[in-house]
């Protein structure tokens, strides 16, 4: 029987592990962590939506998205910590209503529920939301005046999940199967034998050895690929990403998840609609390359908190400017040349890596790990996805993208 050797344990290291273990396989996941989602999954919004540049992408998402959706059935946990809750996601990107339908028509074309709304329809189902599609000028220099945006794409069974409880499910659900996960585990070395990859080394001395090596180590992961020998030639940067909550006010009704190109923010509801979570979309704001994933900045900036509120307020005006605020930050790594992962063979025999996940890694996970179990297995079962591995090959040309961030 093949035996796999996983180094990592977030929600992509955890993922990858459970479809292995679906299918049979001798797996087991190593984490440097004490426990699970201590890493990059900890502090993910955990959003799932659809819309992105290729079909591909926007299938695998859907795929994951299925699987949150019925995530008792995927995982086989009777109550299970998380799932999909499905808020909706709305896109206030100020766009034309042509531009509108064409990109729910591809999104319906990859199996995704999308339509458009008008701000009739916007006001109707989220009675709180601005309808305003002119862009914002947080610095205050130029007067804005609200206009109403033409349409906005709508994904209704879009959402968002709790990442720590999916990590403690898949992981439970691995062991469920007979697949192990070790925490405390740290990986100080690759051991090869006659050019291949045999195992790794960890820190109290033992060794775990396996037929393949699977780097799911997310920002660890270009430590991992040193000790390996191996040059993959993609520039991953783990970097710094804030996010901020404060408190909803039940009076002012429900809240989707929303990307909001205007004002630079992406947000979602936390605590099942009691709070919420805001982020940016903004390029300068995923250029904060960290050296250390160990030593970061856990907290968000000052400035960050006050201009994302600011920007939040514009889109909810009925919004007071009172109520508990706090955040976090961590890790996304980011591949700089598409923002895109690279999963998969990295030539050195018995060593694949699925990193470079560039803020994506949450939706995409279920996806990526089905990928991965059907290519070490060649088994197909209920949840997988249809986009091959070699989509997102290490020895791939860059994706062409028009925009390299959190929304390509």
């Amino acid at each position: 029987m093949t035996r796999v050797v996983v180094v990592g344990a977030g929600i992509i290291g955890s993922s990858i592990s459970f479809q292995l273990a679906r299918r049979g396989v001798d797996v087991v996941a190593l984490d440097k962590g004490a426990g699970p989602a201590e890493g990059s999954t900890g502090a993910s919004s955990s959003i799932c939506r659809c819309r992105y540049t290729f079909p591909e992408v926007v299938r695998l998402a859907l795929h994951g998205q299925e699987a949150y959706g019925a995530w008792p059935e995927f995982t086989g946990l009777a109550e299970p910590r998380s799932g999909l809750n499905r808020v909706g996601v709305v896109w206030f990107m100020g766009e034309s209503t042509e531009k509108i339908r064409a990109d729910a028509e591809k999104l319906v074309s990859q199996g995704v529920e999308a339509e458009m709304l008008d701000p009739d329809d916007l006001r109707r189902i989220y009675p709180s939301l601005n309808d305003c599609g002119e862009p914002f000028d947080l610095t205050g220099e130029t007067d804005h005046v609200c206009r109403p945006s033409e349409g906005f794409l709508y994904e209704p069974r879009g959402g968002y999940a709790d990442p720590v409880g999916a990590n403690q499910d898949l992981i439970e659900a691995t062991r469920a199967r007979g697949g192990e996960v070790r925490f405390g585990s740290e990986v100080t070395g690759v051991l090869e034998e006659g050019g291949r990859v045999t195992g790794v080394r960890l820190a109290d001395g033992s060794t775990v050895t396996g037929d393949l090596v699977v780097n799911a180590a997310g920002p660890w992961c270009n430590r991992l690929n040193e000790m390996a020998g191996v040059d993959i030639r993609w520039t991953l940067t783990p970097t710094r990403i804030q996010t901020v909550y404060r408190s909803w006010p039940s009076d002012l009704g429900p809240l989707p998840v929303g990307a909001d190109n205007s004002t630079g923010i992406y947000f979602r509801p936390e605590s099942g609609g009691q709070s919420l979570l805001i982020g940016s979309v903004l390029p300068e704001d995923e250029e904060e390359v960290v050296d250390d994933p160990d030593d970061f900045k856990r907290s968000p900036d000052q400035d960050f908190t006050a201009m994302k509120l600011a920007a939040f307020h514009h889109r909810v005006p009925a919004l007071e400017a009172k109520g508990s605020v706090s955040g976090i930050a961590g890790l996304y790594t980011i591949n700089r040349e598409d923002v895109h992962p690279i999963v998969g063979p990295t030539g050195k025999d018995g060593f694949w890596v699925a990193n470079g996940f560039s803020g994506h890694g949450f939706k995409l996970a279920p996806a990526v790990g089905s990928m991965v179990a059907q290519a070490v297995t060649g088994e197909t079962l209920e949840f997988d996805t249809d986009v091959p591995m070699s989509f997102f090959a290490v020895d791939r040309a860059p994706l062409e993208l028009s925009v390299k961030h959190v929304l390509a």
